[in-house]
C-alpha cells in the first residue's frame, strides 16, 4: 500500500520579499501570530518572556525521553518510527519553515505526533488541529511527496500525590503519565495542503510587514 504520493507544488504561489524576526517560521510562531498578534510581538519583537507552564516542561521531558529511547518501561505501548525528532528545514513557496516531527517513518513518509496532557483529545479536535497540516505541508515541500495520513497519540497525564520519606515535608502533586495511550488517525487531502500553503504565505507576509513597521519605529 502506498502511503504517500508525488504531487507538484502549486505554481501560482508567489512570495514577496520577507523581513522576518526569526530565520524560520515554525508552527508555534504561526499559531501565536494568528491567535494573539500582540503576544507574538511582545515575545519576538521585544524579547519578552515566552509562555511556559509545568505541563509544557513535563511534555518536553517526555519528548526527550522518547527521543532517547528511555520511554519503553513507562510507555510500553507507544508506537515509534525509525526517525525520532525528525528535523524539517525547507521553504514553502518561498517561506523558510522549520519543524520537528516527533517520529517519522522514512520509507513511507508517515509521522506521528505525541501529546501529553490531562484533557482528552477527540477525533474532532485532531481533525481541526492545524499543526498536523503544517507538518504534512513541510513534508510535501521537503520530500516532494504528500503524506496520506498521520497519527496523533494522546499520552494521558495527571497530577497525583507522591509519597515522601520526610513526614514534615510539604505535600506535593507531581505530573505523571498514566501509561494510557489513545491514538487518532488523521488523513490528508491535497486541498487542505493548499490551504495551509496559503496560510503560511499570508502569515509570513503579515509578520514581515509588522516587523518592518517595528524596525522603522525604532
Amino acid at each position: 500500500m502506498l502511503h504517500s504520493r508525488k504531487i507538484s507544488h502549486t505554481k501560482t504561489l508567489t512570495m514577496p520579499p520577507l523581513v522576518l524576526p526569526k530565520v524560520h517560521l515554525s508552527w508555534t510562531q504561526m499559531n501565536t501570530w494568528i491567535t494573539n498578534p500582540e503576544r507574538y510581538k511582545r515575545e519576538t519583537f521585544h524579547g519578552g518572556k515566552k509562555l511556559d507552564t509545568e505541563y509544557l516542561q513535563y511534555g518536553k521531558e517526555i519528548a526527550t525521553m522518547i527521543e532517547e529511547g528511555r520511554h519503553k518501561e513507562l510507555l510500553p505501548d507507544l508506537i515509534t518510527y525509525d526517525t525520532p525528532e525528525h528535523k524539517i528545514e525547507c521553504e514553502v513557496a518561498g517561506v523558510p519553515v522549520l519543524c520537528f516531527l516527533d517520529t517519522w517513518q522514512s520509507d513511507s513518509n508517515l509521522f506521528r505526533e505525541y501529546k501529553t496532557g490531562t484533557i482528552p483529545w477527540t477525533q474532532k479536535k485532531v481533525q481541526k488541529h492545524d499543526q498536523l497540516l503544517f507538518y504534512a505541508t513541510a513534508l510535501k515541500w521537503s520530500t516532494g511527496k504528500m503524506p496520506e495520513y498521520c497519527d496523533l497519540d494522546w499520552i494521558e497525564t495527571r497530577k497525583q500525590l507522591q509519597e515522601r520519606e520526610d513526614f514534615w515535608g510539604p505535600t506535593k502533586k507531581d505530573i505523571m503519565v498514566t501509561g494510557r495511550i489513545v491514538s487518532f488517525h488523521r488523513e490528508f487531502d491535497e486541498r487542505e495542503i493548499n490551504y495551509m500553503e496559503q496560510l503560511i504565505i499570508r502569515t509570513a507576509t503579515e509578520i514581515s510587514e509588522a516587523y518592518i513597521n517595528h524596525i522603522n519605529s525604532l
